[in-house]
């Protein structure tokens, strides 16, 4: 049997944790099974799947953009930011106008506090792990980008906003909901988030968590994409015959176009390289007839 390499789309429901996904997608498949960024277990949506050698592509799609559908509570803060949290009521409300004018100050680059559920490690070990004692700590500030971010409805009544946005990879979205409400002054944690977009991948193209088999990974079709379809959203350059020896090899590249782009030889994937200065060297290699 012909091992199996490629992204899966999947569309994880609110409950399970990513590498639950990971679990039921690796039965029956004789090869390595990964992921490209996790989602927490109050969030549902988009989730790539990584099989075979697609799991070396996992930093490559982790940093593009992602798309996002949130839900921000405001008049009550939790101490996770989420719903999983210890919900305390504030006695806070905002107007439309309000939450409206506020989101200017949250698009571009900001600052966020990372959360203290999050896996970034401080003092060697993962702030989650600190969360889980009950265990408080400083945690570290970081530059992020919020491409866009749009009010798509609010319910002033239940004090409620949903916001429609899209950020660079690494931006936490129940910080964002947290800092919009401390900066109302109301108070707001996130409801609920499904992540809709990775790059060019979308959830409507994604599938259900029962759909994920060997078998179903075997078939073309909506959800499963092959290395090169994965990585379309880099430029292909075509190698000669002699420079197809040298990245096979992962060796350096003289003479190519500057960026990261997709080497092929003939029709064959042959990996990724990247070109900064004289030459471009390999991101990753892929072994012959991937």
């Amino acid at each position: 049997m012909t091992a199996i390499s490629c992204v899966v789309l999947v569309d994880k429901p609110v409950g399970p944790t990513s590498f639950d996904m990971v679990r039921t997608a690796r039965r029956g498949v004789g090869a390595r099974v990964g992921h490209a960024g996790t989602l927490d277990p109050f969030a549902s949506g988009l989730l790539l799947i990584l099989l075979g050698q697609a799991t070396r592509i996992s930093n490559v799609l982790m940093g593009l953009p992602k798309e996002y559908d949130l839900t921000v509570q405001f008049g009550a803060i939790s101490s996770t930011a989420d719903p999983t949290g210890t919900i305390t009521t504030t006695g806070g409300s905002v107007e439309l106008r309000q939450v409206a004018g506020a989101l200017e100050r949250f698009r571009g680059r900001i600052h966020q506090r990372v959360p203290l559920t999050s896996a970034v490690k401080v003092d060697g070990e993962a702030l989650y792990k600190k969360a889980h004692r009950g265990e408080t700590a400083e945690t570290p500030e970081r530059e992020v980008v919020v491409y866009d971010l749009a009010l798509a409805d609010f319910d002033e009544k239940a004090q409620t906003a949903r916001l429609l946005a899209r950020t660079a990879s690494g931006t936490y979205m129940r910080a964002l909901a947290e800092d919009l409400g401390a900066a109302l002054g109301a108070g707001a944690y996130a409801a609920s988030l499904r992540r809709t977009g990775i790059g060019g991948f979308s959830v409507d193209d994604a599938l259900g968590p029962d759909e994920l088999s060997p078998e179903r990974y075997a078939k073309d079709g909506a959800g499963i994409l092959g290395l090169g379809e994965a990585l379309s959203f880099l430029p292909r350059y075509e190698l000669s015959a002699a420079e197809a020896r040298l990245a096979a090899n992962g060796n350096e590249l003289p003479d190519v176009p500057l960026g990261r782009f997709r080497v092929y030889g003939g029709d064959e994937l042959l990996g990724i390289y990247e070109r900064l200065g004289d030459v471009a060297r390999p991101i990753v290699v892929f072994p012959r007839s991937v």
